[in-house]
This record gives C-alpha cells, sequence and structure tokens, in this order.
C-alpha cells in the first residue's frame, strides 16, 4: 500500500463544496461497509465493493477493526480534519486500527481507479 497526502490536516484548500457538504450532512453514520455480512456479540464483518467511480460515504469509526483488501486498485480519501489522501492498495494488504489509542474519525473512500476494489473489514465491539 502506498499513500499519497494531497492535502494536510487542518486545511480544506483542496476540497470541493460538494464533499464538505457532504461531510456536513453525514450524519455520523457508523456503516463501515457496504454490506454486514456477519454479526454477534463480539464482531462485525462489513463488505466494501467498489466500481470504478464509486463511493463508500462519509462514516464514522468508533471500534478497533481491521481490513483486508481483496483487490488492487486506486482509491482517495477525504477525512473530517481536512486531510486529503489517495492510496494504492495491492491485493492482501491489511491493517488494524487501534481505536483505543487513536479514537474516533470520520472518513469517505472513492474508487479512483480503472478497476474494482473489494474489501473485508471486521469491526470488534
Amino acid at each position: 500500500m502506498m499513500i499519497k497526502e494531497i492535502n494536510p490536516v487542518g486545511s480544506f484548500k483542496n476540497w470541493d463544496n460538494t464533499k464538505i457538504l457532504e461531510l456536513q450532512n453525514s450524519n455520523d453514520s457508523d456503516r463501515v461497509g457496504d454490506t454486514l455480512l456477519f454479526e454477534d456479540d463480539s464482531i462485525k464483518v462489513w463488505s466494501i465493493i467498489l466500481k470504478p467511480g464509486d463511493r463508500l460515504p462519509f462514516h464514522k469509526h468508533t471500534k478497533n477493526y481491521t481490513w483486508v483488501c481483496l483487490t488492487q486498485g486506486t482509491a482517495i480519501s477525504h477525512y473530517e480534519n481536512g486531510r486529503i489522501v489517495e492510496i494504492q492498495y495491492q491485493k492482501g494488504d491489511v491493517s488494524y486500527y487501534d481505536h483505543d489509542t487513536k479514537g474516533d474519525f470520520v472518513h469517505n473512500l472513492e474508487n479512483i481507479g480503472d478497476l474494482l476494489l473489494k474489501f473485508n473489514t471486521v469491526e470488534y465491539k
């Protein structure tokens, strides 16, 4: 995975107005995927499938979670703090987010490449 910063934290200089309005109207959704595949007392398993040009709307992460990329591709994410990053994903990329030490955050995810992007995300309750 390669991450390129397009806009720094604390600045909304490179944001277009539609993204700012979408963020303001996001209502802190906790749907961190397209489809909830499984849920029990300890986890939620989400699927994310983004065709080229598709977006996962702004959503809020409030739990520890792990994601794995099932395909390769390119995406962009806008964060509530102004940061924008472009990410080059490789099949098999995986990451863990420790909410307990890093806290909540809101972002979106948009497929800006030519390939289908697929992820699975596991949220720990």
